[in-house]
């Protein structure tokens, strides 16, 4: 019984003086009735913390838009861009229209002023310069000379000049004051004189043109 006691306390005493000298973990045998598996730790090991995850990185913060001092959000103004040019329609060119000839310039005196009676004098002077048929004009100055009739209240001196044309059967066409006497009524009485006429003989026949133009001077001496 001794012995068993003796031979306890020897295994208790190996065993405490293993756990000091051994620092590093394994299994010691020891010889004795029974068999004790020990693993041992160095307990510095312990001490060791354990590996910290690294904190995720934190989304970098949205700069908010740039405001007022009210709180109103500024907002660029956005440019317009031209509109394209719309092209103009084209318009068709207009036939150019036959203008008379200019009076003073290109006529030609054939019967200067004279009296024709009731206050009037009259000249007739043409557009071609080789109109000779004198007889034709003094016949054209008396007709119309017949049908004219000075306005009332018109002073003597005023003078007008009226063109027309004469067409080869003897008809007159677009008359009109060329040059004004300033007395609308004056004028008037003188374009109102180659109306009233409407149809004069036919052309000479020794004269070959189609038409003629005539510009029929009205002046008037007083009654």
């Amino acid at each position: 019984m001794k012995q068993a006691l003796i031979g306890s306390a020897a295994v208790h005493v190996v065993l405490t003086a293993a756990l000091l000298v051994v620092r590093s973990g394994q299994t010691v045998l020891v010889p004795g009735p029974d068999i004790v598996e020990v693993s041992l730790v160095d307990p510095s090991l312990d001490a060791i913390p354990a590996p910290v995850a690294a904190p995720a990185p934190t989304p970098p913060a949205e700069t908010p838009p740039p405001v007022e001092e009210d709180g109103v959000k500024i907002e660029k103004a956005k440019k317009k861009q031209p509109e394209p040019e719309k092209p103009s329609p084209v318009r068709p060119a207009e036939p150019d229209k036959p203008s008379p000839k200019p009076p003073t310039e290109t006529s030609h005196v054939v019967l200067p002023y004279a009296n024709v009676g009731g206050g009037m004098r009259g000249q007739v002077a043409v557009d071609e310069s080789n109109f000779e048929f004198a007889y034709y004009l003094q016949r054209v100055r008396s007709m119309i000379a017949g049908n004219w009739t000075a306005p009332s209240g018109v002073p003597g001196g005023m003078r007008v000049e009226v063109y027309f044309r004469i067409g080869r059967d003897g008809s007159l066409t677009s008359p009109r004051v060329e040059t004004s006497s300033g007395n609308t009524y004056f004028d008037q009485s003188a374009v109102r004189a180659v109306l009233v006429t409407g149809h004069l003989p036919p052309l000479p026949m020794g004269w070959n043109g189609s038409d003629l133009g005539v510009h029929f001077g009205f002046e008037y001496t007083g009654p």
